[in-house]
């Protein structure tokens, strides 16, 4: 019996050991990954939401920034039109 229970016991942990599982990489064209998509940024003129404004534009997407101060999103604005992507201003 101690050997029947030993057994089920061994046969449900190898249920619940994960599989070790190597990821695969697949080449991605990132200036059109995300072609023809618009992003909304709030709080975009600094920190992460800027870094997120410039990965999105390069990944293709038009972006739009929105803050409360106005001086920081026009610092933005040309700060990222140095990249040589086109901006419509709003403020």
């Amino acid at each position: 019996m101690f050997k029947t229970v030993k057994k089920i016991v061994r046969n449900t942990v190898m249920l619940f050991k994960e599989e070790k599982k190597i990821p695969i990489p697949s080449p991605v064209n990132a200036p059109e990954l995300l072609k023809g998509k618009v992003v909304l940024i709030t709080g975009g003129s600094g920190g992460i939401g800027l870094a997120m404004a410039e990965s999105f534009l390069k990944s293709g997407a038009k972006v739009i920034i929105a803050g409360t101060n106005e001086e920081k999103l026009r610092s933005c604005c040309e700060k990222i039109s140095g990249g040589g992507y086109s901006l419509i201003h709003s403020y």
